[in-house]
């Protein structure tokens, strides 16, 4: 009876850096990133069970749109540290300003996407890839890529909640389009409702119909009565030149990290495609796996982030770092559970890619991903440092720093991967080792900073 009176204790604290103030802000945005991440793992299923082909080329063409699409992502995405500053000062105008700004570039971004559709396929084509592969990556990445300013409008318009701390809205919208684009995924690979049968193509367009319903669930709600009476949406709707500036001044850093760190791991999965056609598909599901961890650490961090803005405008950084420590604290808990999982059953995990027909290319792509499933427990522990100091002191302002940081370890991971797959020719598990080998330095120098305390006094509404 005491354990659950203790843990009734832990869920109702609200005090600066309590665990219970944490998770009601956290516990959404984690079921946020989880559903976007089992949405991912049940497209990449189908994609399995249609073919080896489709799964190989899924995540190089995905990762290839979403690297180009982060930047844009990472720089209108950070809306949401604006308005949780805002929040925190009760400055709600600014806060309605700071949204449209988000929106509007975000929907500039959009076109500047789509026109960078033929360096993707160019670069689609520099890989050593299957011809039967590239034909399919460069259709799942046009479709995606050409549609991929919706995504960063998301982004922006997502903000207005999460950064008031409103975040099983965003769960609520996300969940629904999630669902929307597994049911049309199912339809449009196989052929079935009515639907042609459209294979990695009818997944793209599933994805895209996905995020449109999204925006269009959050416009409603932005402009519902009772968010225009006390946030003036529709009447601070429009360009605010000051407001866009700061947008780009500490978004653009923002971004442009972000971008290096998905393009880096872009770079990486190429790269263990040129190894051979079945250790990328081993690379993909293990990637596909590494995702149900990264998923819920990142809404934990990302919650952390939110609070470090908020304490960040009432002055109170000692607060931020309170919260930063028990995001840390949770994150691992999870991290533990977890990757005693994958050691315990790996097996499990890897088998539900191969659907009711074990092929012979399956039963090797099956038996080289077993042994990378401890150093993906590995990678994981680097991850959640990372997520956890490096968004704390994105939260803050300190965006320069993580850009100038993921640029270089972005750098190392891809000469690296370039010198193990292209020059000395190992396999997968050497290009696993080094990929791991990459997260523990992210961590180990977003700690190194979080710790310095050089973050502290940045103001990025000044």
């Amino acid at each position: 009876m005491s354990k659950i009176i203790n843990i009734s204790k832990i869920i109702k604290g609200n005090g600066p850096g309590s665990a219970g103030l944490l998770l009601r802000i956290a516990i959404p945005l984690i079921i946020t990133t989880s559903s976007q991440s089992i949405m991912q793992f049940v497209d990449r299923m189908f994609l399995a069970w249609y073919s080896a082909d489709t799964l190989a080329a899924c995540l190089p063409g995905g990762l290839m749109s979403f690297a180009i699409i982060s930047f844009f992502m990472g720089m209108c995405g950070y809306t949401s540290v604006f308005i949780s500053n805002y929040y925190g000062r009760k400055r709600y105008a600014s806060l309605s300003v700071a949204l449209w700004q988000g929106v509007l570039v975000g929907a500039c971004c959009g076109f500047i996407i789509a026109a960078l559709t033929p360096v993707g396929n160019y670069l689609i084509g520099l890989s050593r890839h299957a011809p039967e592969v590239k034909i399919l990556e460069r259709q799942y990445f046009t479709i995606l890529t050409l549609f991929g300013g919706v995504v960063v409008v998301n982004n922006a318009l997502a903000a207005f909640f999460t950064g008031q701390g409103r975040t099983a809205v965003t769960m609520a919208v996300t969940i629904a389009g999630n669902a929307i684009n597994v049911v049309l995924a199912y339809a449009m690979i196989f052929g079935k409702f009515g639907f042609s049968e459209m294979g990695i193509t009818g997944a793209a367009w599933a994805a895209v119909a996905s995020n449109i319903s999204i925006a269009l669930i959050f416009l409603c709600m932005i402009f519902s009565p009772r968010v225009r009476k006390k946030f003036r949406t529709h009447r601070l709707f429009g360009f605010h030149a000051p407001s866009a500036w700061r947008l780009v001044r500490y978004g653009l850093p923002n971004g442009f990290g972000f971008f290096m760190d998905i393009f880096s791991f872009s770079v990486f999965a190429f790269f263990t495609g040129n190894i051979d056609k079945i250790s990328l598909a081993a690379s993909n599901i293990v990637l596909t796996l590494q995702s149900i961890v990264f998923m819920p650490m990142l809404g934990l961090a990302i919650a952390g982030q939110i609070l470090m803005g908020r304490y960040t405008g009432m002055k109170r950084p000692d607060y931020g770092v309170k919260t930063t420590y028990t995001a840390l604290k949770l994150g691992a808990c999870y991290a533990f559970v977890i990757c005693v999982l994958f050691l315990s059953v790996p097996k499990f995990f890897t088998g539900l890619f191969a659907g009711g027909l074990m092929t012979d290319d399956m039963a090797l792509i099956l038996e080289r991903t077993v042994p990378l499933m401890f150093l993906l427990c590995c990678f994981t522990w680097g991850d959640l440092i990372y997520l956890i100091f490096g968004d704390a002191i994105r939260g803050a302002g300190d965006t320069r720093f993580h850009m100038k940081a993921m640029v270089c370890c972005a750098l190392m991971l891809i000469l690296g991967s370039w010198l193990i797959v292209g020059v000395l020719g190992y396999g997968i598990i050497a290009a696993w080792l080094w990929i791991t080998f990459y997260s523990g330095a992210t961590g180990i120098i977003m700690a190194w900073r979080f710790f310095s305390k050089r973050w502290m006094g940045i103001d990025i509404t000044a």
